[in-house]
């Protein structure tokens, strides 16, 4: 109660501090003080604001806005607005696994020549990987050239399709057939544009048919693996939009959209997974980065005002209204969705109605009112001692303003609205 105390203060200072300035006589300016405040024009006492009568004629605040601007207070009317509040999360890049493909050998063999002889190195689809020798392969393709000579249809496309099996590249075959000679080795090329992600091969290394020798990458776009809340996690949706930004390059931000949401929670850190995709033109990006992300969720017209505006109590949530005739009366509401600087009302205003919009400016600043208050009474030759201002949790002390009898002040619900 001593907050709003305050701030039912500051809102009848306005018109007080007008009618003081016109009405004090100079040679009484010593003995003014506190006193100089009796009669102030709506500051009377607040009895009549009963909680949830909704009477018009209920007492208010009478507000001069040319004080109120000096204070700092602001105002604002409830209207229809686009809500919607980004939730922040953390991720980290990752390759997008659709864009990557293991290289393997479909036959035993050793590698006589690494083309592809370091990880990260770029490659183009049929780029040269490794060549491969392989006694197998050169009796296959030698049964190939016997049969092709005896003009045995039946061997011949038997041996071919043993060839096709062990996935030797058309132009190898080209050249068999063409030059009459097995080769002696076989040349691994890249499925895939991208880069070695991963090599698991070196020169003259043994391979068993089957085992893996490189992962072939594509950066250009990437998956960030998204770590979320279970409070956050009822707004997650597939496709909903995302903003992603990294610590490597502060200002960079990559817009995408969230294409997977795991379907369990982790049980150690109680955070849902999910899965946005970017793209990553320039390169720029890598897999393993730490990134921070905004999900942002659709937005709706909500009737809302700024969060300002909203005084909360412990119980219950105020905004001071304009009832109409310039008196402002305090009124409970009810909000619903928080955006970054509105807040959604469910209930207790209507499109149209104007609000204190820098209501808890006040609550949060109640040192920087006194001051302001009390330098505006001096401009106007009043000595306004602040000390009887009430302090959190305490009495008042000093002198004690009269003519501000605060007594029966109560909120209006609105009823009627």
């Amino acid at each position: 109660m001593n907050r709003l105390w305050t701030v039912a203060l500051a809102l009848g200072l306005g018109t007080g501090l007008s009618a003081c300035g016109k009405q004090a006589d100079p040679s009484g300016q010593d003995k003014a003080g506190m006193k100089g405040m009796e009669g102030m024009q709506g500051m009377g006492s607040m009895e009549g604001m009963e909680r949830g009568t909704g009477d018009s004629s209920a007492a208010g605040v009478s507000l001069d806005r040319a004080a109120a601007g000096r204070l700092g207070i602001t105002f604002a009317r409830a209207a229809l607005r686009p809500l919607g509040r980004g939730t922040r999360v953390v991720g980290t890049l990752a390759y997008a696994e659709p864009r990557r493909q293991y290289v393997n050998a479909r036959v035993m063999g050793w590698v006589e020549h690494l083309y592809a002889d370091y990880m990260g190195k770029p490659v183009r689809k049929g780029d040269p990987l490794l060549a491969l020798y392989s006694p197998e392969l050169v009796s296959a393709q030698e049964e190939y050239l016997s049969a092709r000579r005896l003009g045995d249809e039946s061997l011949t496309a038997a041996a071919r399709r043993r060839l096709d099996l062990w996935n030797i590249p058309a132009d190898q075959l080209d050249s068999l057939e063409r030059t009459g000679k097995a080769r002696r080795t076989i040349v691994l090329r890249a499925p895939m544009s991208g880069e070695i992600a991963e090599k698991m091969v070196t020169d003259g290394q043994a391979v068993q048919a089957g085992e893996n020798l490189f992962l072939i990458a594509d950066r250009s776009t990437l998956w960030v693996d998204l770590s979320v809340f279970e409070a956050d996690a009822r707004m997650l949706k597939v496709g909903m939009p995302v903003s992603v930004a990294v610590d490597a390059l502060p200002g960079s931000r990559y817009a995408g959209r969230v294409t997977f949401i795991h379907p369990t929670v982790d049980e150690k850190t109680r955070t849902l997974t999910a899965r946005a995709e970017i793209a990553n033109r320039d390169g720029r990006l890598r897999p393993g980065m730490f990134a921070t992300a905004t999900l942002q969720p659709a937005t709706v017209e909500r009737l809302s005002i700024p969060l300002t505006a909203v005084l909360p109590t412990g119980t219950e949530n105020l905004v001071f209204v304009n009832r109409g005739d310039g008196q402002f009366v305090p009124r409970e509401v009810q909000v619903g969705t928080r955006g970054d600087s509105l807040v959604e009302v469910v209930e207790g205003l209507k499109a149209g109605d104007e609000v204190v919009a820098s209501a808890t400016y006040l609550l949060d600043s109640e040192t920087n009112l006194a001051s302001a208050m009390q330098g505006l009474m001096l401009q106007m030759g009043m000595g306004l001692d602040m000390g009887g201002m009430p302090e959190e949790g305490g009495g008042a002390t000093g002198q004690k303003m009269e003519g501000m009898d605060m007594k029966g002040m109560k909120t209006d619900t609105g009823a009627g609205r």
